[in-house]
């Protein structure tokens, strides 16, 4: 399949990871990202399972390897724990997990695609099918012809119209605030209890988590690192609709970005952490005057791919967060694509078999995704220490 042209809708990692190894195989691939800027801040810090380096594993270049010591893309933490009001470790497993920001993953992907092959501010429109063809159209009338359309446009993706019209998408009743803290900002009492554990609450129908990922200019030294916080509480109906209109009066249903959270639903959630949360997590929280708040979806397009165009991560499934593993699928999209189309002579059979994969373990890690989400929001059964929480794409740890 050398010599492919491959249009990809969407700059971000699943859209990068296709770019970059299809790119290596020898087609002919175009980016074309609708921001106007390169990425930055999506998502603060996220769960790095080994398909999600996967690529630096294989070409030598893990994420932890660099030249400077201090400079590396994701780092270990040693411990799973589980606190309690007090302030107590209560449980704690020796499960490795990785983790890194988005920002700095972005930034190393995006170093192994050639320059001229990115292109911000260039939102697709449309797809445009015909026969063996299909082409990627933009806001001002032009196209861009291509032999295979990949959309990797997120969850409100516009490709998706053309592959899976009118595709649900629906609110799971509850949101993720998010936000990060230098390690150094806080106490030395509470920056000991993160320095080598990612550390869960369990509350009445909501559950918090903290992390240390790399701080400024990626660095894992401790002391210089960055610790991200995930508390999801429950909102819905009014509360939902107040909670995701901004400081001007603009509603945002999916992400509320840093700054324009209302003051009042900062001051809320600052009250809430003194009064729920272990000591050591309430200060951190205490500590970020402007966190973000992301909204929680479900949503499985019931196919891929249609003609020459297909859909990977968020844009053909957007998985909960709790199974950590929605980075991890947008990158098993592009790697399986890859082998796909490497390993075929015939295009439709190729992306017919892809497809087919994809789409079965998209569907089995959404199941598991939303029941750990129910388990911890909706019944309250989630359980400190319960083996079945460990992250996983494929299976706990992979």
């Amino acid at each position: 399949m050398s010599g492919l042209r491959v249009g990809v809708v969407g700059g971000s990692i699943g859209g990068l990871t296709a770019a970059v190894l299809l790119h290596e195989m020898g087609c002919d691939v175009q980016v074309f990202e609708r921001s106007a800027a390169a990425l930055e801040g999506r998502g603060a810090g996220i769960v790095v399972l080994p398909m999600t380096e996967r690529y630096f594993t294989e070409s030598g270049t893990s994420l932890d390897s660099s030249g400077d010591a201090a400079r590396q893309v994701a780092l270990t933490l040693t411990y799973w724990s589980y606190i309690d009001r007090e302030g107590t470790i209560i449980d704690a497993a020796a499960t490795h997990n990785r983790f890194t920001s988005w920002n700095t993953l972005y930034r190393a992907l995006l170093e192994r695609l050639p320059p001229e092959r990115y292109h911000l501010g260039r939102g697709a429109a449309g797809v445009v099918q015909s026969g063996q063809s299909a082409a990627v159209r933009f806001a001002d009338g032009s196209t861009h012809p291509c032999d295979l359309v990949v959309g990797a446009d997120g969850i409100g993706s516009t490709v998706r119209e053309t592959v899976a019209p009118r595709t649900p998408t629906v609110y799971a009743g509850y949101v993720a605030w998010r936000g990060t803290v230098l390690e150094r900002d806080l106490s030395p009492g509470s920056a000991e209890v993160f320095a080598d554990a990612m550390v869960y609450q369990v509350l009445d129908r909501s559950h918090v988590l903290v992390y240390a990922i790399p701080g400024p200019g990626d660095s894992v030294i401790p002391g210089e690192r960055a610790l991200n916080f995930v508390w999801y509480r429950n909102a819905r109906g009014a509360d939902y609709d107040a909670l995701m209109t901004d400081r001007h009066g603009v509603h945002r249903p999916a992400t509320m970005p840093p700054g324009l959270v209302q003051p009042s639903f900062v001051q809320a959630l600052h009250a809430d952490a003194s009064a729920q949360l272990a000591p050591q997590l309430a200060e951190l929280v205490l500590a970020c005057p402007e966190p973000f708040i992301q909204a929680i979806f479900d949503m499985t397009a019931h196919r891929f791919h249609l003609g020459r165009t297909i859909l990977i991560g968020d844009a053909a499934a957007a998985l909960r967060p709790h199974v950590a593993a929605g980075t991890a699928k947008a990158c098993a999209d592009g790697w399986a694509l890859r082998d796909f189309l490497a390993g075929a002579g015939d295009l439709d059979e190729a992306l017919a078999g892809w497809e087919a994969q994809q789409l079965a373990l998209a569907q089995r890690v959404a199941a598991k995704s939303r029941a750990m989400g129910e388990a911890a929001q909706t019944t309250g059964t989630m359980v400190p220490g319960d083996p079945n929480w460990r992250f996983g794409l494929f299976s706990p740890g992979n």
